[in-house]
């Protein structure tokens, strides 16, 4: 049979050209790409519907067909993606029976008609199925990955990177205003910027602290708990850290001190706790998950009943600045690891698709670690 290459499109948009051919491994790896892809099929994660702790009786790996190449879609193959508790929460609400997984970092296989990728580009970005040897999505979704990240690692990164860097832009700038490029706050502020990230030692924490201080903020105050845990945001660029299992982090703040209070925990009732802590002219930005929502006592939009003057809130839907500005995020995203600002922190590497289960398991806090064992950092899944 014919090769899934083998096509109409122009074996000119496929071939690698001599000015950026890659190493011989690379080469390797993208002909080998399995050896199903020369069947057309490929492995893929999927769930039998609804799933629970510990996921193994229904997560199974499928043999689907090996995406076709598509004008303005990029072909990638996966190194590395994570499992996120948004994932998680995917699984177990029944919308995994067709792939699941949003995280991606790959060489590009294909690109045909598109207009910055091209044949063997290291890239990250958002690309559903993830959980999969290979996935297709519009060019606009990614972006060239860093050089000095492995793909392994990277791909932890898209899905919280691109949540962390916009919501603490968008608490210098408006949701209808042009997303930001670089510090979102005056640089005259940023010489006294106190910066509070509710939950410091998961994903959009651990990056959003980092983020923080490469924006310039002197101060970021966040929660954790445990030595290992305390230390770790510290290290990050924390200067203000509370044990959550023994202190409230905004009620141990004083009065009138913080600038922005970045919730990316979303406990009920922290907008009105964050109140007393904010300034005048201060941001409170929530993002639109978590307790609150679980328990309604409060109710959506789940902000302040009894804002502080001038304190501006936001129930930050991050969707419209993921369909509008990825690629600009993921770029400087990209430009930030290179300098060395922002790092990848793995708390754990499943690897092998065979392995999704047990990587949901952990997220979910089951077997050795996992939430309930305080891990920190992201877990990544290896497909291969």
């Amino acid at each position: 049979s014919s090769s899934p290459l083998s096509t109409s499109t122009p074996p000119s948009s496929l071939l690698f050209p001599l000015s950026v051919m890659p190493p011989l491994p690379t080469i390797l790896s993208l002909l080998l790409l399995p050896s199903a892809m020369a069947a057309r099929t490929m492995r893929q994660v999927r769930a039998l519907g609804p799933c629970a702790k510990p996921f193994a009786s229904c997560v199974r790996v499928a043999s689907v067909p090996f995406p076709e190449p598509r004008p303005g879609y990029a072909l990638v193959s996966v190194n590395g993606t994570s499992v996120n508790p948004s994932d998680v929460d995917t699984v177990e609400y029944g919308g995994c029976t067709l792939g699941c997984g949003n995280d991606v970092a790959g060489t590009v296989l294909a690109c045909e008609n598109c207009t910055r990728l091209r044949p063997g580009d290291r890239v990250w970005g958002a690309g559903s199925p993830a959980y999969a040897e290979a996935v297709s999505a519009p060019e606009a979704a990614f972006a060239l990955a860093p050089g000095n990240v492995p793909l392994e690692q990277a791909g932890t990164i898209p899905e919280v990177g691109l949540t962390s860097l916009f919501s603490l832009k968008r608490t210098g700038s408006l949701p209808s205003d042009p997303m930001p490029s670089g510090s979102p706050w005056d640089r005259n502020r940023t010489l006294n910027l106190s910066v509070v990230i509710t939950a410091g030692s998961g994903g959009t924490g651990f990056i959003g602290i980092e983020i923080a201080k490469a924006y310039g903020a002197a101060h970021i105050a966040t929660a954790a708990t445990g030595a290992e845990e305390i230390a770790f945001v510290r290290r990050l660029g924390a200067t203000y850290v509370t044990d959550y299992k023994r202190e409230d982090l905004l009620a141990s703040l004083p009065a009138d001190s913080v600038d922005v209070v970045y919730d990316n925990y979303g406990a009920e009732g922290t907008a009105d706790k964050a109140m007393r802590a904010l300034r005048k002219g201060g941001v409170y930005l929530l993002l639109p998950h978590g307790e609150c929502y679980v328990k309604k006592t409060q109710g959506p939009p789940c902000l302040s009943a009894n804002p502080k003057p001038g304190v501006r809130q936001i129930n930050y839907d991050t969707s419209p600045d993921f369909a509008q500005y990825s690629t600009q995020g993921l770029q400087e995203l990209t430009r930030l690891f290179e300098a060395g600002v922002l790092t990848a922190q793995i708390a754990r590497t499943f690897r092998g698709l065979e392995s999704a289960a047990a990587a949901f398991n952990f997220s979910a806090g089951g077997g050795a670690g996992g939430v309930s064992g305080n891990h920190f950092g992201k877990i990544a899944l290896v497909p291969n």
